[in-house]
């Protein structure tokens, strides 16, 4: 097989294999149906993945490469109220995008070794860009904070992120933690939006207030609310 067959077959694997653990749950897409949904003989995906956890490992190699990549401060000017924007609509689509690596990951970090020691790193990692970033704003005049804030932000937002889809669940947004619309996604950038509004200065005000509107309102609590009122009834 050609070195350039084998990167797209590799590619088609991982594209397919990415779609069915976000559809259906990592834990019920075997190896088995990958190859059936590509119709290719197991013994050909093998050639490639040895097994299901090489192939998250892939996964979340790209996502990690994917996310750092895009989380870079520009080199040739300051950061600006646009780019807060950015970042955050970044996160919030990398969720989507990968959102089973989230959604599972309990048990990944159970049953997955590789994913057990990548996920923390790379979590390490996106804190200290995120460090980074919110100095760059700091020095910009777009948000005043301390270093301890900024720390403290950053976990906040962290917990949001990788924890959204278990609270839609455990709150009955979706009755099926493997069912999640694309717009609960973005309700988790609204809420990102909203922990660091106290910090921000200038321009940044008027970018984060104009961002508020275009997200419109949170159906969460109302929802919420409303569930409470019909059960009490």
């Amino acid at each position: 097989m050609s070195h350039s067959k084998t990167v797209k077959t590799k590619e088609r694997i991982l594209q397919l294999s990415l779609q069915l653990f976000n559809e259906r749950g990592e834990r019920s897409v075997t190896t088995n149906h990958i190859a059936a949904e590509l119709n290719m003989s197991p013994g050909n995906l093998y050639y490639h993945f040895r097994n299901k956890n090489e192939i998250i490992k892939e996964l979340m190699e790209q996502y990690q490469g994917e996310t750092l990549e895009m989380l870079a401060l520009p080199d040739d000017r300051p950061l600006d109220a646009n780019d807060k924007i950015r970042y955050f609509q970044v996160l919030s689509s990398q969720l989507w995008a990968y959102r089973f690596l989230h959604r599972d990951v309990y048990h990944l970090v159970e049953n997955n070794e590789d994913f057990r020691k990548m996920y923390p790193r790379f979590a390490g990692q996106v804190m200290q860009q995120g460090q980074k970033i919110y100095k760059a704003f700091v020095n910009a005049g777009l948000m005043e904070m301390t270093d301890s804030e900024i720390e403290a932000l950053i976990i906040n937002l962290w917990i949001v992120l990788t924890n959204w889809t278990n609270f839609l669940y455990m709150s009955g947004h979706i009755t099926d933690s493997n069912h999640l619309e694309e717009k609960w996604v973005w309700q988790a950038l609204r809420q990102m939006v909203f922990l660091e509004g106290a910090y921000l200065r200038g321009e940044s005000r008027q970018t984060y207030e104009h961002l508020l509107e275009t997200l419109g309102p949170s159906e969460l609590f109302e929802s919420l609310s409303s569930s409470k009122k019909h059960d009490a009834g």
